[in-house]
């Protein structure tokens, strides 16, 4: 039953003048001296930097501040993706990427790396601008049809609307049936002087950057260029460890957006070429990154980031010559061997404990702690830019400890470890097309495999731990490094993670092995294909069920073993899902002792998180305190000293982690995300509040609705940006804090809501409306230039 109805699931799942963004098409201001070029590759140029083409001064500019809102990634509408002169010069497509009920997989579809110039018309895309005469040209026409039609009423998200115009006749039937659809859809028009300078690159034909301008678009800067040489020298070498290990780091830093301390807004991806890095890179363009390249001889190169920056994609990663030396310690050190490298074949290569087991375990593991936030941010943003695929099978805000390498069992025994490697498969052995009437019985398989193994990892951890776990089986983040505690907090269809813990605490728990972490990034990232089939999609969801309720468990040994099921239980609610969870993921392991001693307080759960973060971490690694959220965390005597609620912070608690019940109700009415721009004497400082949704369970894929808890919902609020996918904006002045603050806990409905936005929100229709967006971005930048991208608006609100 369990499966009849997964498979009846659809996984639909600045001014015109301003200067161009860092990570953009723009040229920066300044000059760069002399220095030889990387050999093959163009050399920057030197001196002044002459004057920019009319594309990078002013078009890409404006479609940074005025277009990206919608048009970046594979939730583009049409496809038509602005990132970059190249994406406007593929065009659009009318197949939607996320079309979860399609039976075959289709072609992908990647801007940069799966085609190129006119190779987009062989694979559905067509041109958008479509003549010289602004009155004849596509892109043009429905841009200023929104200037024309600034009445018209929008009444779905831009993702519903699935109108895609190919040809002007396409445009004179929209423009009369569907004037809402002019672009920027549902905002403001363009002004005058942002139509006035489209028009007129329109009249000169749409012209891309000069080949200088290229040129120089894509070369790395004369600072980094030795650096980039000696990381590309390192991946590159030829002894059967060096590459073992490269094809490892590879596969977990495919997506990241790599950069380098010395010039931090500049990024490169890391990919595969067919050719030397010298010579120029030719990238080998795969579904996955772990498949066959289609070359026995093949190069890892640096290639560097050719478009703007949008936070919903942004993983920035930093590589430097500290980096370097951390993995020689950790890959290199040791003198293990490799008698021959892996093959590509399935079976090997979508499973990485066979795949690298030659690596020791150990280095395996810390190479994921070292920078965990990244790692788990991959699954999150990852190759579906939404993370719909994971995020509605995890919980709202959940708190997220990992297991001491010295402690787990992989690393403490190779035998164990060759054990378990071939119970640990994944979904992505059958590829990117599943047969949909094979996937019940890959279904079983995965719960045949996943159920010995944890019987095999319980017996192991009787042998190794027969006290059971203590708190020193919890990693502490070697005393230094803050990415030991981490919160990832969902907003919807996407969610976001933070180091520390954040919010109050947490429903559930997870607590990470290796094979559980390995096999996330694995599951959801490496495996995973957008593009592919519904069983490849639902098969992906089902597994991440199994890696949450593993995580969970994992968290809950560390308990006293009798109140482990009245856990469960809770974070498990209904019968029918109690009857599931006994079928499909029975408890095991539920006379395995802890180590950690509790007092009488029924709240273990608590007693251990406190446990963790006061007494095991020390400040550096936990974090500061939370002075918004934590409420039923209780900061320990000898601390109190420390906790001191201040400024804006003590304002802002009134309304963070307070219940939904009766008497305060007001989180309810709050959407998934809403940004909030306190304008200061300081400047702008911008809050994220963050509605965290309780659900009775998040066992199922279909009737989510069907299973909230409205009357626990809270708001965690927090100072930064956090989500890429904005429903409001709120702004107030400093000396409006205070009101704006009780109105909010004065809300008893959704039109309660409602006059909050009167009066402080931002509506899409207010005039002013980009001034705001514009003025939120010049502080976000300065705010954490690192992390900063361009935010989506596809999920604003439409009132």
């Amino acid at each position: 039953m369990q499966f009849i109805l997964m498979l009846v699931v659809c996984f639909s799942a600045a001014a015109g003048s301003a200067s161009a963004p860092a990570g953009s098409a723009g040229v920066p201001a300044g000059t760069q001296a002399e220095a030889p070029a990387l050999p093959g590759r163009a050399q920057a140029p030197s001196g002044a930097v002459a004057e920019a083409t009319l594309y990078s001064r002013k078009i890409q500019p404006l479609f940074d501040n005025r277009c990206l809102a919608c048009h970046s990634c594979f939730n583009a509408p049409c496809q038509l993706n602005l990132q970059n002169f190249e994406g406007f010069q593929r065009g659009a497509n009318k197949l939607n990427v996320y079309d979860g009920t399609r039976l075959k997989s289709v072609e992908p579809s990647r801007l940069w790396i799966d085609a190129h110039a006119d190779e987009w018309r062989k694979r559905g895309f067509y041109e958008v601008s479509t003549s010289k005469d602004p009155d004849q040209n596509l892109f043009f026409q429905i841009t200023q049809l929104r200037a024309t039609a600034k009445d018209a009423v929008i009444t779905k998200q831009v993702a519903d609307t699935h109108v895609c115009a190919q040809t002007m006749t396409d445009y004179q039937l929209l423009a009369k049936n569907s004037p809402e659809l002019g672009m920027p859809y549902g905002f403001p028009a363009l002004s005058p002087s942002e139509l006035a300078t489209l028009k007129d690159w329109v009249k000169a034909g749409s012209p891309g950057p000069d080949a200088e301008e290229f040129k120089r678009q894509n070369t790395p800067s004369v600072e980094l260029q030795t650096q980039v040489r000696e990381w590309e020298e390192f991946l590159n070498q030829e002894s059967l460890r060096h590459q073992l290990v490269s094809r490892y780091l590879y596969e977990h830093l495919f997506l990241a957006h790599i950069y380098f301390p010395e010039k931090p807004e500049e990024f490169f991806r890391l990919v595969r070429s067919k050719q030397s890095c010298a010579q120029g890179i030719q990238e080998i363009a795969t579904r996955r990154p772990n498949d066959n390249p289609g070359m026995k001889k093949f190069w890892y190169c640096l290639k560097k980031f050719p478009g703007t920056v949008v936070k919903k994609t942004h993983i920035p990663y930093q590589w430097s010559p500290a980096k370097m030396a951390r993995y020689k310690e950790l890959f290199l050190a040791e003198g293990w061997k490799v008698s021959a490298l892996p093959s590509y074949e399935s079976g090997v290569a979508e499973n990485p404990f066979v795949a690298f087991k030659d690596i020791p375990v150990k280095a395996r593991y810390q190479f994921l702690l070292d920078d965990a936030q990244y790692q788990v941010s991959t699954f999150i943003k990852g190759p579906v830019c939404n993370g719909s695929m994971a995020v509605n099978s995890i919980q709202e805000q959940f708190y997220v400890f990992f297991l001491n390498p010295s402690s787990d069992n992989m690393v403490l025994s190779q035998k164990y470890a060759d054990k378990a490697a071939g119970l640990l498969m994944m979904p992505g052995v059958w590829g990117s097309d599943v047969d949909i009437k094979e996937t019940p019985l890959f279904y079983k398989k995965l719960v045949d495999h996943r159920e010995n193994y944890r019987k095999l990892r319980i017996e192991e951890l009787a042998k190794l731990r027969p006290e059971g776990y203590t708190l020193k089986d919890v990693w502490d983040g070697g005393g230094f490094n803050p990415n030991a505690t981490l919160t990832v907090l969902r907003h919807d269809d996407n969610a976001v993670v933070m180091k520390g813990a954040v919010g109050d605490l947490s429903k559930t728990v997870f607590m990470l092995d290796y094979p559980l972490f390995e096999r996330l990034v694995y599951n959801l990232v490496v495996n995973f294909d957008v593009f592919g089939n519904v069983s490849h999609q639902l098969l992906t969801r089902v597994y991440m069920d199994m890696i949450r309720m593993e995580a969970e468990e994992l968290f809950l040994t560390f308990l006293p073993s009798e109140e482990r099921l009245s856990y469960r239980r809770s974070w498990y609610r209904g019968l029918l899902t109690q009857a599931k969870m006994s079928y499909v993921y029975p408890t095991v392991g539920s006379a395995v002792p802890t180590g950690i001693k509790f007092n009488e307080d029924n709240n273990t759960k608590k007693q251990f998180v406190q446990k963790v973060l006061f007494f095991h971490q020390n400040e550096t690694v936990r974090g500061g305190w939370d002075f918004i959220n934590w409420k039923s965390l209780e900061i320990p005597d000898s601390m109190q000293g420390q906790w001191k609620v201040k400024g804006l912070d003590k304002e802002l608690r009134k309304i963070a982690a307070v219940k939904a019940e009766a008497a305060t109700p007001f989180s309810r009415f709050f959407p998934d995300l809403a940004l909030l721009n306190i304008k200061t004497p300081k400047g702008l400082k911008i809050y994220s509040l963050i509605h965290n949704k309780e659900h009775e369970n998040i066992s199922w894929i279909l009737g989510e609705s069907l299973r909230m808890d409205p009357e626990n919902d809270t708001l965690t609020v927090r100072e930064g940006v956090w989500g890429s996918y904005p429903n409001m904006i709120f702004n107030v002045k400093e000396n409006e804090l205070a009101a704006f603050v009780t109105q909010v806990r004065a809300m008893k409905s959704a039109a309660d809501y409602q006059n909050l936005v009167t009066r402080y929100g931002l509506r899409r229709s207010n005039a002013k409306f980009w001034s705001f967006y514009d003025d939120m971005h010049v502080a976000m930048r300065k705010s954490d230039p690192v992390s900063f991208g361009y935010l989506d608006l596809t999920r604003y609100e439409l009132k």
